[in-house]
């Protein structure tokens, strides 16, 4: 049963893409042919895996305008998740590797989003300044991960860097933590398991950076680190993935910058 529903869920994300791929060709409006590609990459994706989506204070995905979205990432899965929650005039900053994605990761660049190398630090720097440009010149709303990369998916976040935070600071523009529920062990494409169930995304209340300095950054960091965690281990118990009881200890919540490059880059 693994292998049929992968299969349908692959065949969603064909057809899915060979729609984006059209509307990404002729569509002069890049932002609205991302949000539809979303829509229907969901739509055709979440049901053959088995994943029966609650969205939880959806009304935040649509306000504030603009903002900086924070969500966790745990596998491959989180795709077709979060492009349920992608609204119209959002843009998404991955890392330089969403890129080679057969398909997805060409509409993924023409559709306006962004992909940040990080082992270059001008060119991650500069993905930084056009995230920042778009929040002020378009009012969008900008998706980022702070983990970096997938987090161990047991009800801890990696230590967060700090990209997201800064955009927030520089620009004045609100932080909304989302927060996508465990998936294993019933999502588990490298144990071969899908198992039909629940899935959570919980959009948590915006967070307001009070101080620019770097002191400021870093409990700005801390909080929402504390926040997401959090939610994550409360959503991980309600669908029945994870024990209850409080988040274990956690180590450092941010990812320190380099003090040569402390005001620049996105760690």
């Amino acid at each position: 049963m693994f292998y049929l529903r992968l299969l349908a869920a692959l065949l969603g994300f064909v057809a899915a893409s060979a729609y984006g791929l059209c509307i990404a060709l002729f569509r002069r409006d890049r932002w609205s042919a991302s949000s539809d590609y979303a829509t229907v990459l969901a739509r055709l994706m979440l049901p053959p895996l088995g994943i029966r989506l609650e969205i939880r204070n959806e009304a935040g995905l649509y306000a504030p305008r603009p903002c900086v979205y924070a969500g966790n990432h745990q596998s491959v899965l989180d795709v077709p998740i979060l492009a349920a929650c992608f609204k119209r005039g959002s843009v998404i900053i991955a890392k330089r590797e969403v890129g080679s994605i057969p398909l997805f990761g060409w509409i993924y660049r023409a559709t306006g989003n962004l992909l940040i190398d990080r082992s270059d630090t001008g060119q991650a720097v500069g993905m930084l300044k056009v995230a920042e440009g778009a929040i002020r010149e378009r009012n969008a709303a900008v998706w980022i991960f702070p983990e970096g990369t997938r987090g161990p998916g047991d009800g801890l976040l990696l230590p967060f860097k700090k990209g997201a935070f800064r955009i927030a600071v520089e620009t004045g523009a609100p932080l909304v933590p989302v927060v996508i529920s465990p998936l294993r062990p019933d999502f588990d494409i490298g144990a071969r398991r899908l198992t039909p169930g629940r899935v959570i995304v919980q959009v948590l209340e915006p967070v307001h950076a009070t101080d620019a300095g770097e002191e400021g950054l870093v409990a700005l960091i801390e909080l929402v680190h504390a926040r997401m965690e959090a939610a994550l281990h409360a959503l991980g118990v309600e669908v029945g993935r994870l024990p209850a009881g409080g988040p274990h200890p956690t180590g450092p919540r941010y990812t320190s910058a380099r003090p040569s490059l402390r005001a620049a880059t996105p760690d």
